[in-house]
């Protein structure tokens, strides 16, 4: 849609400026406005309905293809003995980015979820510091996902805990180290 609103803006543009160049450039050659009025003149009045309901349209189109559509929201949803519970999945992929403060070998992190058949399935993506040991911090990120989503919404159903290692930053070397 961004695409379609980009190349919509461009022909609207192009067109507004040769339009401007037309009345800019037309004291200074006068038959120029009443040879494009003569070349109009020549179409068959359905095209000239055609071309002024399209012209007419086309800005409403711009405007139409620059809206942001909005996003459906998700839920995770589970039965207790009071009821029902709906928990918004926004809400715990924030809470879940916040896990980057318990691990100090974490840079940074991004968590990703999705409710697959009514389980919800943790995605964690994530940056270390150079000298972690990454399969053990991977297993204690997974353990303590888990641990949160069953402190925090009790009987929900976990579909697995998938972690993926993006970067691996190299610390900065002080100048005692970088010295010779």
């Amino acid at each position: 849609m961004k695409a379609i609103h980009f190349l919509l803006g461009l022909i609207l543009f192009l067109a507004i400026a040769a339009l401007g160049l037309a009345l800019i450039v037309s004291p200074q050659y006068p038959d120029f406005i009443q040879m494009a009025i003569a070349f109009g003149a020549g179409w068959p009045v359905w095209l000239k309905v055609a071309v002024g309901v399209g012209v007419t349209l086309y800005p409403f189109a711009y405007l139409l293809t620059g809206l942001a559509l909005r996003r459906r929201k998700h839920f995770i949803t589970f039965q207790n003995d009071n009821g029902t519970v709906s928990v918004s999945t926004d809400a715990v992929r924030d809470y879940l980015n916040e896990l980057k403060g318990e691990f100090a070998a974490v840079v940074w992190l991004k968590s990703h979820l999705r409710v697959v058949r009514g389980a919800l399935d943790v995605g964690l993506v994530l940056g270390v510091k150079d000298g972690t040991q990454i399969p053990e911090l991977c297993k204690l990120m997974q353990t303590r996902v888990r641990e949160l989503l069953e402190e925090h919404l009790g009987a929900c159903d976990l579909a697995g805990v998938a972690i993926e290692v993006n970067e691996i930053r190299a610390r900065k070397k002080s100048a005692a180290e970088t010295a010779p």
